[in-house]
């Protein structure tokens, strides 16, 4: 190449040519923060620094280790074989000084060291001109800019300062145009997995529907189809394991809102410390540890059903903000200035007596009022055995089909046998018999391996031991029927047991036990 001259300093320019570099280059930067395709963002930029610094190949080489990728280019000289192709750096002096600047822009001369930058790819005449510049971005440099020209050109001082101003703002499109890309790639991403999970969710509650056999469940199923249209809150009742969360589900499958959010929020799941912070999210800084905004629940919720389980150990202090988001529409996230706006349908649960819980100050009676506009109470199973076939069977065809097995037969004899069994477990209980039974069964015909059901009040069988859970039911279900489900007293089952009420009543509760059931016993 021939040596370059130098211009002289800007200040003897000509004033209408540097104003108009300032022009040219003030609108190349307005077209790359455009937000346009990556490709015709940089093709537009490149005509326009063109009109200042005629060239017949511009390109963009972004860094990718030890080789330059050919990410853009531009020009006459711009070949189909140039496109992507990768420029080796190490041991290439011109190239690795180019990427060592800060901003000012490169121009190689003849003798300077190193290769061409196209050395091999593009024919090249001697004493054309090649200008470089550094694509910087957060302090790096991450790519190089070049202006080639198949003759000599000279490159003022004030050209110069303009291609360098270029180069910065032609970083800052590419950069925010590869971030606007990844955010719009996890945005589709995202969408696919809502998408995703939406149809499993109604293809669950297709697939297994409320089983309604029973005359209870079956008055329940006509409930849920009155209130579904409406925004009325609903609060679903009842003991452990009967499939509350199941008429949720249904709720929101029958209601128009099936197509957005199904959230749910078990409220004795979760720290009394994490739980406001869940429901109603935080801003950034809100309290240590929150390094970034969150929503909560609610508005995760926003315009679907949000499903408030055990709403009964909901901790006091809150209640009063569930009240104000179910009658204002609005929350309060955690450190937010201004209350937000949710359109959400709430349905809540709870095995505990509400009731109870206001007489005695632990729940609020106002939010009571405002959860139970609606309620439904779900009965147990062992008041409902009609439902335990359809229920049996809607479990052994998940089981084959998820475990690809054969269908599974439930024998009669058998099925008699699960209607006899009292179920303190409900349904959940039911699913974990079966499940067990289903594993060990080697046939097509379900069968009930020793001691799967702890038969109340009776001689244990013989074969294998049952679980520790199974015979402390068993030993309080005798205990119950022999006090009458009498607790508190010299001949309670507390004393009876060696134990404080309060211990045994906690125990009764988990394991889906009510004294008033052993009353008449």
């Amino acid at each position: 190449m021939s040596r370059i001259k130098r211009e002289v300093p800007v200040a003897a320019l000509d004033l209408e040519t540097a104003l108009t570099g300032a022009r040219l280059v003030e609108e190349a930067g307005a077209l790359l923060t455009l937000g346009e395709e990556p490709e015709r963002m940089v093709a537009h930029a490149f005509e326009r620094l063109g009109q200042l610094v005629p060239f017949d190949l511009a390109t963009v080489l972004l860094r990718e280790g030890e080789v330059l990728r050919v990410a853009y280019a531009v020009g006459p000289l711009a070949t189909p074989q140039l496109a992507k192709a990768l420029i080796p750096v190490r041991g290439n002096l011109r190239l690795l000084s180019a990427l060592k600047a800060r901003s000012r822009p490169a121009t190689f001369e003849e003798d300077d060291p190193g290769e061409d930058t196209f050395h091999g790819l593009i024919d090249m005449p001697r004493g054309h001109s090649c200008l470089v510049a550094p694509l910087r971005s957060q302090g790096e440099t991450f790519g190089l800019m070049t202006l080639d020209a198949m003759v000599c050109r000279q490159y003022p001082e004030s050209v110069l300062h303009h291609v360098g101003v270029f180069a910065s703002l032609l970083a800052l499109g590419i950069k925010q145009a590869e971030y606007l890309g990844r955010l719009a790639e996890r945005e589709r991403s995202l969408a696919e997995e809502v998408s995703y999970f939406r149809e499993v969710q109604r293809r669950d509650v297709l697939q297994e529907p409320l089983r309604a056999e029973s005359p209870a469940m079956r008055a329940i199923l006509d409930q849920l189809r009155q209130v579904a249209p409406t925004v009325t809150t609903v609060l679903v009742t009842g003991e452990t394991g009967t499939g509350k969360e199941k008429v949720a589900q249904t709720l929101h499958h029958l209601s128009p809102r099936r197509e957005r959010p199904f959230i749910k929020v078990n409220c004795s799941a979760l720290p009394a410390t994490l739980i406001e912070s869940e429901l109603f999210g935080h801003v950034k800084g809100a309290f240590s540890g929150a390094a970034a905004a969150r929503k909560g629940r609610f508005e995760l919720a926003d315009g679907g059903t949000l499903f408030l389980d055990e709403i009964g150990d909901l901790p006091l202090d809150l209640q009063p903000k569930l009240l104000r988001a179910i009658q204002e529409k609005e929350i309060d996230p955690l450190g937010a200035e201004k209350p937000r706006k949710v359109d959400v349908r709430l349905v809540a649960a709870t095995h505990t007596d509400l009731r109870k819980a206001v007489a005695e100050g632990r729940f609020r009676e106002d939010l009571f009022y405002r959860l139970s506009v609606f309620p439904i109470h779900l009965p147990p199973l062992r008041e409902r055995p009609g439902d335990i076939a359809a229920l049996a069977e809607s479990f052994l065809d998940k089981f084959a089909r998820e475990n690809r097995r054969a269908a599974i037969h439930l024998p009669a004899p058998l099925l008699e046998q699960l209607q006899a069994y009292p179920w303190p477990g409900n349904v959940r209980e039911l699913n974990n018999v079966l499940e067990r039974a289903a594993i060990l069964s080697t046939g097509r015909e379900l069968r009930l391996p020793p001691g799967a059901l702890a038969a109340r009040g009776g001689a244990e069988r013989a074969g294998r031991p049952h679980t520790w859970e199974a015979q402390e039911r068993a030993y309080l279900e005798r205990l119950l029927h022999h006090t009458r489900g009498k607790i508190a007293g010299a001949d309670g089952a507390a004393a009876v047991a060696g134990l404080a009420p309060s211990t045994l009543l906690s125990r009764l509760e988990k394991l889906g036990l009510r004294p008033k059931d052993f009353k008449e016993s």
